[in-house]
């Protein structure tokens, strides 16, 4: 097998666990890997470390599979899934209540460069590195045969397709073909549509937090602010939420909102098709009891992160200013990049510009069904922060 042999003093986060290694650690490479072979990675004194897909295209050089000796190969594939399968039944997944969930969630699951999310009968399956792409047929058939299953889709990579080098599109791969699929989060019944929705259908990490909007919203005037498709405002209101308002700049994020509410019958419910920073600019000040801020990724590149704090602030000072008094206010940030002392530091900055005293009450991430290797700080991208405002 090809072998990456790391420079001295650059191994240590690997072995306690850390999956990637970053193109500055490699000191050379012995044979002709090609990009997304399986290669050996040694340490500077030659102790194997374990094996991984090769991408000399990536910053991420190698992402680590497998700390053993065993071929990635169809057999592994299928282990991995079968062991992931198993521990969100462990959590309690699929239940009663819930039947959309993160299946298969990348190096959290062994699998580098695959994320699976589950819809009921329907997996939606998203590559994000060249080497799990390749094997993409090993890939589809295991999900397929698993329990349940009825179809399978491939959701385009976006952005990682170009970064990593392949070709990337939405599609059905497996059964037949799916439209809408009626699925159900925290007991309510959602329509999603993963050949035409964002991400894989559905933003299914923010599951555990959206409960927990729900329990603190009887009574509130609610605002969602980046709501898609309306996953907190739907919590709110089912948790007995006075009314709730939501603001998108899509119109069909707005409708699936909607639909989603009617046929829960559930209300009364407003949705504004606006930017958020224009909206909040002009909304009435102090008018809601519970705000929830989920804005899309704002630093994707380090060359970004200045400005994303920025605008974090700037967002978050206008959120503060709509907040009643004694309101509850949840702010998220799912740029891998912004760490939480990072994001708790912006926000005191945006408390500070808009003259409001605030008392952060918990800080949350992405749901169980979203686990991570504990040395890998960057697979907990969702910061989920809950604070009073006074």
């Amino acid at each position: 097998m090809d072998t990456v042999i790391l420079k001295k003093g650059r191994a240590n986060p690997l072995w306690h666990g850390h999956p990637w290694v970053y193109s500055g650690a490699i000191d050379r490479v012995q044979g002709a890997a090609q990009a997304g072979d399986a290669v050996l990675v040694r340490d500077a004194e030659g102790r194997p470390i374990g094996q991984g897909f090769y991408n000399p295209r990536s910053q991420i050089r190698v992402r680590l599979v497998t700390r053993g000796e065993a071929p990635i190969d169809a057999a592994l594939i299928a282990a991995r899934l079968a062991e992931a399968v198993q521990l969100r039944q462990r959590i309690g997944l699929p239940s009663d209540e819930t039947d959309a969930f993160r299946l298969v969630n990348s190096e959290g699951d062994g699998l580098p460069g695959l994320v699976i999310d589950r819809y009921r009968e329907v997996a939606a399956v998203q590559f994000t590195a060249l080497g799990m792409k390749q094997r993409e047929a090993q890939v589809f058939d295991a999900v397929a045969a698993l329990p349940g299953i009825r179809s399978v889709v491939e959701v385009s990579a976006g952005g990682f397709s170009d970064v990593e080098g392949f070709a990337s599109a939405t599609r059905t791969v497996r059964g037949p073909e799916t439209g809408e699929v009626e699925c159900r989060e925290n007991g309510l019944t959602l329509w999603v549509d993963p050949l035409h929705g964002q991400k894989t259908g559905m933003f299914l990490d923010q599951r555990d937090n959206r409960r927990r909007i729900a329990e603190l919203a009887r009574g509130a005037r609610m605002l969602d602010v980046y709501s898609y498709a309306g996953g907190f405002a739907l919590a709110a209101l089912r948790g007995g939420a006075k009314s709730a308002t939501c603001i998108d700049s899509s119109a069909r994020a707005l409708e699936r909102i909607r639909l989603h509410a009617e046929r829960n019958q559930l209300g009364p419910l407003e949705v504004h098709e606006a930017d958020a920073f224009r909206f909040l600019e002009q909304a009435t000040p102090r008018s809601y009891d519970l705000v929830v801020v989920d804005p899309p990724k704002f630093a994707r590149a380090k060359k970004d992160l200045d400005a994303a704090l920025k605008g974090y602030q700037r967002l978050n000072a206008l959120a503060l200013n709509v907040c009643a008094s004694d309101a509850l206010w949840a702010t998220c940030s799912c740029s891998q990049l912004v760490t939480e002392e990072l994001f708790e530091r912006v926000i005191a900055g945006a408390a500070q510009q808009a003259g409001r005293r605030v008392q952060l009450l918990s800080a949350a991430s992405q749901g169980p069904d979203h686990p991570t290797p504990p040395a890998f700080p960057e697979g907990r991208y969702l910061k989920f922060l809950l604070f009073r405002v006074v």
